[in-house]
């Protein structure tokens, strides 16, 4: 039941693209739909919070909401438009699969800062990250400009995505909870975009265009859905075997795209999907698992 789970919240991961693509379809940007998806998750986490643990909104020192600013604006607000602009870009397939170079670019971080040895297998993954990339974004084609910034923006959204496993970890170690971290990351990812855009308009704007349902289900389907899912999957599978698990993500944003979507599936995209995909499974394999899905998208 476990592994089913874990199963599920990739799946749900993997329809991000999906509803990216169909919010665009009825007018909608990607920092509003982010702003609207933002709001519906703290709204969800923090009624969580008030049921289980009300303690998950004290916080240990008035300077640690600097820690939630990073997880929330500098990695979740930050990387969900990254990746939804790179959807827009190029393909869900191609946007997730460059979501994925995130263990790769924690694994640099890891070795050049924290000053980690560069082993062979970390290589490994890393040449089979960079040819991946150059692969799915088919680097040698003559229509390289669009190709090129949505390369771009697909990195982007791995950094950020990776910034929240290296904040979140700090952020731990000073003891808060998963929930709480959690909680605090989508409370300021929604005040940051609403701050940021016309509360009022979006409402009026989402009104005329009967978009409520899809957007709320944006909320719920890609991100709490598959948090409660991943999170009870950690009960009995341990971190590393639930993450490696739950790398059927880019594969259903991947297959979602070719045969829902009707994108391109070259033979040299689907080989650098592969190296991408492989190198991600081959670090999380005997290594400590660092991902923190509870913020996924």
């Amino acid at each position: 039941m476990a592994y089913i789970l874990v199963v599920i919240a990739g799946v749900s991961w993997g329809l991000i693209g999906l509803f990216t693509k169909a919010l665009a379809s009825v007018g909608l940007s990607e920092l509003d739909s982010m702003a609207v998806k933002a709001t519906v998750s703290a709204i969800a986490f923090v009624c969580m919070a008030l049921v289980k643990d009300r303690s998950a909104f004290r916080l240990k020192h008035p300077l640690d909401i600097l820690y939630f600013i990073g997880t929330g604006v500098c990695s979740f607000a930050f990387f969900s438009w990254m990746f939804m602009k790179t959807i827009n870009l190029t393909s869900n397939g191609i946007a997730v699969v460059l979501l994925y170079t995130a263990p790769t670019i924690i694994m640099i971080y890891s070795v050049v800062v924290l000053k980690e040895q560069m082993t062979k297998k970390k290589a490994l993954v890393l040449a089979m990250t960079l040819v991946g990339c150059a692969l799915v974004s088919e680097v040698w084609q003559s229509e390289t400009v669009m190709s090129l910034e949505g390369l771009l923006t697909g990195l982007a959204s791995g950094v950020g995505y990776a910034l929240y496993s290296i904040i979140g970890t700090k952020v731990i170690q000073k003891g808060y909870s998963s929930i709480a971290i959690t909680t605090y990351t989508f409370l300021v990812a929604a005040i940051a975009l609403l701050l940021v855009i016309s509360p009022v308009e979006l409402v009026q704007e989402i009104s005329d265009k009967n978009a409520w349902l899809l957007l709320i289900s944006f909320g719920l389907l890609t991100t709490v859905v598959p948090f409660f899912c991943y999170t009870k999957g950690l009960v009995n599978l341990p971190a590393s075997v639930a993450s490696v698990t739950a790398t059927i993500e880019p594969v259903v944003g991947a297959l979602l795209g070719i045969f829902v979507l009707k994108e391109s599936a070259s033979f040299w995209k689907i080989v650098g999907i592969v190296c991408i995909v492989g190198g991600v499974v081959l670090l999380s394999v005997n290594t400590p698992a660092k991902k923190n899905h509870s913020i996924e998208e």
